[in-house]
């Protein structure tokens, strides 16, 4: 198991989805719940983000697994901001120096990526981020705890852009070669949030060992 927390991100509303994300219903399972199996299984916390309104139905779905002590929710202290609020309030509240922030949409991430990244971090760096199709992918990244100060100053200079802390920290970037070898390593990357996305989620985990 990897000494890290997963922070994942679920204060969307999920337009596209047709309601929040988070409570979203495949084959009669909440996605969070196929999303938190998952990560339970590598990390030893879990820190769900979420709006105000979401945290009590949430913590009912928590209630419900074996492994509810290691899992917590955090709040924005001020709706609206993004994906960065939730990011700083879940670095700050993680028991752990690194965080694997992800989206809550994201059904298929893949334990050797995963590891694969983790076996990256360097004691002078703060973050551990991947580059697929030629983009950086922050919402399947390690970030250390002090990464929290930098996201900060962007949500206070009202740069919300998820990347917009990025140049105030020292990262080091994975390019997709190095995860060539991995199969089917671009699904650990899936976002599920269109209701083709979520076909396209179920054949791929058909095809998942």
């Amino acid at each position: 198991m990897i000494d890290a927390a997963a922070v994942i991100l679920a204060g969307g509303r999920g337009k596209r989805a047709g309601g929040a994300k988070v409570f979203l219903t495949v084959e009669g399972r909440c996605l969070i719940l196929v999303v938190l199996e998952r990560v339970l299984s590598l990390f030893s916390q879990v820190i769900i983000s979420c709006r105000r309104e979401d945290s009590e139905p949430l913590s009912r779905i928590i209630q419900s697994l074996p492994e509810r002590d290691r899992v917590k929710t955090v709040s924005d202290r001020v709706e609206g901001l993004g994906p960065l609020e939730g990011m700083a309030m879940s670095l700050k509240a993680s028991e752990r120096e690194w965080a694997f922030v992800m989206g809550c949409d994201m059904p298929l991430v893949d334990p050797a990526v995963v590891r694969l990244m983790w076996s990256k971090k360097g004691e002078e760096e703060d973050a551990v981020i991947a580059r697929i199709g030629g983009f950086l992918e922050p919402l399947h990244a390690f970030y250390h705890k002090r990464c929290a100060d930098a996201v900060e100053r962007a949500i206070s200079r009202s740069r919300h852009k998820i990347t917009s802390f990025l140049s105030d920290i020292s990262t080091h970037v994975i390019e997709e070669r190095e995860l060539a070898h991995i199969p089917g390593y671009r699904r650990s990357f899936l976002n599920v949030n269109t209701p083709e996305d979520i076909r396209s989620w179920l054949e791929e985990r058909h095809r998942c060992p």
